[in-house]
């Protein structure tokens, strides 16, 4: 009975592993899914801040007024070098703010559309000594200064690598430049001055980097060259009566050469799965 028992038990596990393998067999075979990549997208729209630096050379051209008294009392000054005609400054300086921006990409490129505005306090001057003969010395300063800029800007790039874009730019600038003249002749009581502040349109064009280090946060760097055109005024007189008809008219360049670093939020936006 004994080995009757042990006999049937091992014919039942024989069927039972028979049936098993056949089991397996019958299965049809299923590969394991394939690891997902995570690619960083730089579509979506982004806030952030910057700060930077900025410089420029400058010239301010200056004559007298067209009118008649205004070329018989200066030509004069103008022609003997009494009065100078011509300032050559350096503008430089820092700023800081924040901008806002949407991206969409296609494949490898990125377009994307960006507005900012920033503090600055880029400025400069030249002073200017005269002692003529006949003439009786004078002082003359010419200056400027840029308190803000901003800038509606397309940009137009592609990612050397998934998380680095790299990317031109340019539109449309705004800034509000503060203007300064002082032409002194103390000996003979001739004053006059140009202190006014505009808000001037021009354009910039730049490049830069930005660079994703995380899904939702990146950092740049970027260069703008902006030009806010010429501004021409017209010098208030004061002192001796008859310098009071008189004008003397200066145009005004504006130049600048913007670098900057900024650090970008960026709000959700599809992470692409690459397998």
């Amino acid at each position: 009975m004994k080995k009757i028992a042990l006999a049937t038990v091992a014919i039942s596990a024989l069927l039972t592993g028979v049936a098993s393998a056949a089991d397996l067999a019958a299965r049809p075979y299923t590969k394991a899914p394939p690891i997902v990549a995570p690619v960083f997208s730089w579509t979506g729209c982004y806030i952030g801040v910057n700060g930077g630096y900025g410089w420029g050379d400058q010239t301010t051209s200056l004559r007298p007024s067209a009118d008649a008294a205004s070329q018989a009392f200066w030509n004069p000054a103008f022609a003997a070098g009494a009065a100078p005609s011509t300032y050559n400054y350096s503008t430089d300086g820092g700023l800081a703010g924040g901008q806002v921006g949407c991206n969409w990409q296609t494949g490898r490129f990125v377009l994307g559309i960006e507005g900012d505005i920033d503090w600055a306090d880029i400025g400069g001057s030249q002073t200017i000594l005269t002692n003529v003969g006949g003439f009786a010395p004078g002082t003359f300063t010419s200056s400027q200064n840029l308190s803000w800029l901003a800038t509606i800007r397309g940009r137009a790039g592609f990612t050397a690598t998934d998380s680095l874009l790299l990317y031109v730019t340019g539109g449309v600038a705004f800034g509000n430049v503060n203007y300064g003249l002082n032409f002194a002749f103390p000996a003979t009581n001739d004053f006059h001055t140009i202190a006014t502040s505009n808000t001037e349109t021009g354009w910039t064009v730049g490049a830069g980097a930005e660079w994703a280090f995380t899904p939702n946060w990146t950092v740049k760097a970027e260069y703008l060259y902006v030009d806010l055109g010429d501004r021409t005024l017209v010098s208030v007189p004061a002192g001796r009566a008859g310098n009071l008809a008189t004008t003397l008219t200066a145009n005004y360049e504006n130049k600048y050469n913007i670098v900057r670093v900024g650090l970008n939020y960026k709000f959700g936006g599809p992470v692409v799965a690459r397998y």
